[in-house]
């Protein structure tokens, strides 16, 4: 019997809806079908089931393929049970312990609300407090990860990353982004962090962070940028999002707080693989406006040790909030206002001023190799 569930891809970074049953044949194996007929067998032996969902009411399959963690959801608490039926039985007993560990939940939710009828105010008081927690929780979970773990993140999507037909291996733009990062690593931090920079040909104008130092420009955000001085403002940004572990927090917390409970009382093995097997989607992380701050912050201080301009990225926010119609995807994921722009320029006043040694970037050249890139998208 076929069963709805969602696929999450690491080569294409996507995920997708198909459909999975239970092959019995042999030791028995996992069938994964798309919409257009695809399909795949995932042996017994190779998969990993672990407990999904901020209710911890989903399953997840996973399994590695070629040094890629591979993962199917099955959402649906229904879909879930009638699918145990089908499984072998050291998948359906851990599945059955987990249903009744969440029956067990609802009883104890059923509790609260007969208390919740005498005392009227406890559910308000008991959602706000969570609400208040939420934040101490994950920054607690986030305090106990070694930064090997980042590494480890960083190592795994890097990997990914290099398959990608998109990956821009050389030319002017693959230049640039060298040369500017030779200007920022000696600065860098060096315990675990293993600093990466990549151009990927992507129409949006994006950039964006991993874990464990690999940070990635699309050839949009290159194409639409006027300077040079506009990509190391970036740049500074997008660093400070990997020192201060912000893309390694956000990516936790889209993992849900079953789990993120589960790991506040230790992290476990293996738990690089599973936070790099969830990120399908690095490019779209949001985050607070806390941490944007904290991000310019860093960024302003890494362009004064690197000796290179601090008023790049406000010209490019300034650029990219004129532009109508559709928000570009950086300002989707790292919204700017009136407020930031102020900020930016009270950060860079703190500072003073300071020597600034330029780049010797043909800027022109990087533009228009980025734009030749795209038109054969």
């Amino acid at each position: 019997m076929k069963h709805p569930a969602v696929l999450h891809d690491p080569v294409s970074g996507t995920t997708r809806r198909v459909t999975v049953s239970w092959n019995s044949v042999l030791h028995g194996s996992l069938h994964v079908e798309d919409s257009a007929g695809a399909s795949r067998n995932i042996a017994v032996t190779d998969l990993s089931l672990s407990r999904g969902g901020w209710r911890g009411d989903a399953i997840n399959f996973s399994w590695q393929d070629e040094g890629q963690t591979w993962a199917v959801t099955v959402d649906d608490p229904q879909v879930v049970t009638q699918f145990t039926k089908e499984l072998p039985s050291h998948f359906a007993g851990q599945i059955i312990t987990w249903q009744k560990q969440s029956k067990r939940g609802e009883r104890w939710s059923a509790t609260i609300l007969m208390i919740a009828g005498l005392v009227t105010l406890l559910p308000l008081l008991f959602v706000i407090m969570l609400f208040m927690m939420r934040d101490r929780i994950l920054d607690a979970v986030i305090a106990r990860m070694p930064t090997s773990v980042d590494a480890r993140i960083g190592e795994l999507v890097h990997q990914q990353l290099l398959l990608s037909s998109e990956l821009v291996k050389e030319g002017p733009a693959v230049e640039a982004i060298r040369a500017v990062s030779q200007r920022f690593l000696p600065h860098l931090p060096k315990q675990d962090f293993h600093f990466r920079f990549e151009v990927v040909n992507d129409k949006s104008v994006n950039a964006f962070a991993a874990p464990g130092g690999l940070v990635v420009v699309h050839t949009g955000l290159l194409a639409k940028a006027t300077s040079v001085d506009q990509l190391v403002g970036v740049l500074g940004h997008e660093i400070t999002h990997v020192t201060r572990r912000h893309s390694l927090r956000q990516m936790v917390y889209d993992l849900g707080l079953t789990t993120t409970l589960r790991w506040l009382l230790g992290v476990p093995d293996g738990v690089a693989d599973t936070i790099a097997g969830a990120a399908v989607n690095l490019s779209g992380l949001q985050f607070s406006r806390e941490q944007e701050t904290e991000a310019d912050r860093g960024g302003v201080e890494l362009l004064q040790k690197a000796r290179l301009p601090a008023t790049g990225l406000q010209s490019f926010f300034e650029i990219l909030a004129r532009e109508k119609g559709q928000v570009p995807t950086f300002l989707s994921t790292h919204p700017a206002d009136n407020e930031r722009s102020a900020t930016l320029q009270r950060l860079v006043a703190e500072r003073g001023q300071w020597t600034v040694e330029p780049l010797m970037i043909d800027w022109d050249a990087v533009r228009k190799d980025a734009e030749e890139r795209m038109k054969g998208k």
